[in-house]
């Protein structure tokens, strides 16, 4: 059905007043269509002031999320097999059940919040080629048809995803080549799905559904892409996309236009799969002022684990017997290198400055620099799926059956050995509502998991006074995680406390990075061990090296006791470990808290 619109009208509001195409039908939820006239607004919150039963102002509990997951809506998810959508993602995500390689699913635990972040490339492609108008579309059919056999669904990947997002510059997809307008109503119409599911799912004290989507910049296979959450219904026009705008300052840019305090809207980015950047995209070294205070404004966290690897830290070229980086790695690059030895030590060099530790030391070098300026890489840590299976949360070593692109299956699940079930993410609120949850966010006041849910709180103090465990509440000059301080008394003292998942903790280290005289230093202190019990742990440290002229950070690493990984459970449960020896091994799961910074200030 063609339409004829009356300038004047924003995209967005013309999707709102006109749902946008309307489509009648479809065999999946993945274009399905905004009923209209309806505005997109949350659920009602009595008033500013209710809150939830036990709020208690300044005393905070620890919630749990997943901040990256795709749906149908997701051509990547959709090409393997994925049907269920936005509203069925946060469905799970409460605790309902969903249909999961063809075996009926939920969560044994619920999350506490979650948010969807489809690719925001492919809204139009998703929406348009489910539309019974475009029948006769050959290159919806190929997509359509394809996707009936999930075991092809490589195949789509290589005609559909690989053409518009991975070479040197991102492409239309032919439908949008040939109409763009129809495209950009057609993607108006996801965006808007997307925000209605979101917010027919949040439910305040009880389970907080955010906004958001993803910008997906893989150039030359390198990924920067982005997570944008935003604070409340008040959102962005458009869900930015890579295609049209393709450079990272191009995405603060339509961030600085579209979002804005005075329209009620907020929004952070999120980095993620760093450890497939290759070193791209944070380009602190040579941005302009402008650029530099933008990506402090927007950029405040980074993911840290995800199903695809662990992004905290590649060891030294040549360093092979140390595991203090050596966990969940997901090897590649550029040039497709998928072992250490494929590296050189240029491209080893490369992509280990975008892993989340030298990221957070380039930032110190940047800080010590341009003080002026703050520190443009100030990023906080969480983890989270990357499901592309709609079901965040999904993270059990034990239950997990792989990812969307294995199927449950377990020949598929064993020539993906390096993936895992991905993370979550725990953040200290006062309560459960989208207020206090992006608060958290935007504090930096998280941490991330590689899977379990340990409790962890991370904080230090700088002046003297007391400070030791089991003592009363913290004193008003405590710095918590994700905050910093410019000045000390004497040499800051650090807080770690730890409150065992389902398994015992074993170890707990501070990680420290200093830039002293034009070089970046880092350093590893394990600070707690477990004796008889490892239930819970409290353990306060001095830093004997404080230099209070040097810019430096710290975060805390908490770590299980082993357990099985989820391959060795997979290859036993089949009875087929002899087949697949390299799938035989252990975890020591871990959590890190976001850094605390000291950043001098300067003569």
């Amino acid at each position: 059905m063609q339409r004829h619109f009356k300038a004047g009208l924003s995209l967005f509001a013309i999707c709102i007043l006109t749902a946008c195409g309307g489509q009648s039908g479809g065999t999946s939820s993945v274009g399905t269509a905004v009923e209209g006239p309806e505005t997109v607004t949350s659920p009602e919150f009595a008033s500013e002031t209710s809150r939830c039963d036990g709020f208690v102002s300044g005393e905070k509990n620890v919630y749990w999320g997943d901040l990256h997951v795709h749906t149908s809506v997701s051509l990547d998810a959709y090409a393997f097999g994925t049907l269920a959508g936005p509203e069925e993602a946060f469905a799970f995500a409460k605790g309902e059940e969903i249909d999961l390689f063809g075996t009926p699913t939920r969560l044994e635990r619920p999350l506490d919040f979650t948010a969807v972040t489809d690719h925001a490339e492919w809204m139009d492609l998703m929406y348009i080629c489910d539309d019974p108008e475009r029948a006769d579309d050959l290159y919806c059919q190929n997509l359509t048809v394809q996707q009936k056999n999930a075991r092809i669904g490589g195949r789509i990947f290589q005609e559909y995803v690989v053409p518009t997002i991975t070479g040197a510059k991102p492409q239309f997809t032919p439908i949008c080549e040939e109409d763009p307008e129809r495209c950009q109503e057609a993607a108006a119409n996801q965006w808007v799905r997307s925000q209605k599911a979101a917010n027919a799912a949040d439910d305040p004290c009880n389970f907080t559904a955010l906004i958001g989507f993803e910008w997906s910049a893989t150039p030359s296979y390198q990924h920067t892409h982005r997570n944008l959450i935003f604070a409340s219904d008040k959102v962005t026009e458009q869900a930015i996309d890579y295609i049209r705008y393709p450079e990272v300052s191009q995405l603060w840019e339509q961030l600085e236009r579209q979002c804005r305090p005075e329209d009620g809207c907020d929004v952070v980015a999120i980095p993620h799969n760093m450890n497939m950047g290759d070193g791209v995209s944070f380009d602190v070294e040579t941005e302009d002022d402008a650029a530099l205070l933008l990506r402090a404004k927007y950029e405040r966290l980074a993911e840290i684990h995800q199903d695809k690897g662990n992004s905290e830290c590649l060891p030294a070229f040549g360093v092979t017997d140390e595991d203090d980086c050596n966990f969940e790695l997901y090897l590649t690059n550029r040039s497709q290198a998928t072992a250490r030895e494929d590296f050189s030590k240029e491209d080893w060099e490369k992509s280990r400055s975008s892993y989340l530790r030298s990221l957070l030391l380039r930032g110190l070098a940047a800080y010590d620099a341009r003080p002026e300026l703050g520190n443009p890489l100030q990023l906080g840590i969480i983890g989270s799926t990357d499901t592309h299976t709609s079901a965040p949360g999904y993270v059990e070593e034990d239950a997990w059956q792989g990812s969307a692109f294995a199927q449950g299956q377990l020949d598929l699940l064993m020539m993906r050995l390096d993936f895992n079930p991905g993370g979550i993410v725990g953040v200290w609120a006062e309560e459960n509502t989208r207020e206090a949850i992006f608060g958290a966010l935007k504090r930096r006041e998280v941490y991330g998991t590689s899977g379990p849910r340990m409790e962890v709180r991370f904080s230090a103090m700088p002046d003297a006074g007391d400070f030791s465990c089991g003592g009363a509440a913290k004193p008003e000059a405590a710095v918590m995680m994700g905050s910093d301080f410019q000045s000390a008394s004497q040499a800051p003292r650090f807080m770690v406390e730890a409150k065992a998942d389902r398994y015992d903790l074993a170890e707990i280290e501070i990680i420290k990075g200093t830039y002293v005289d034009g070089d970046v230093r880092e350093q590893v202190q394990s600070v707690w061990t477990a004796g008889e019990t490892g239930r819970e742990a409290c353990t306060v440290w001095s830093d004997p090296d404080f230099d209070p002229a040097v810019p430096s950070f710290w975060y805390a690493r908490v770590k299980q006791v082993p357990t099985k990984r989820w391959s060795q459970i997979q290859c036993e449960a089949h009875g087929r470990c002899d087949e697949f020896p390299g799938a035989m091994g252990m975890i020591q799961e871990r959590a890190w808290a976001s850094p605390i910074w000291f950043l001098p200030v300067a003569d």
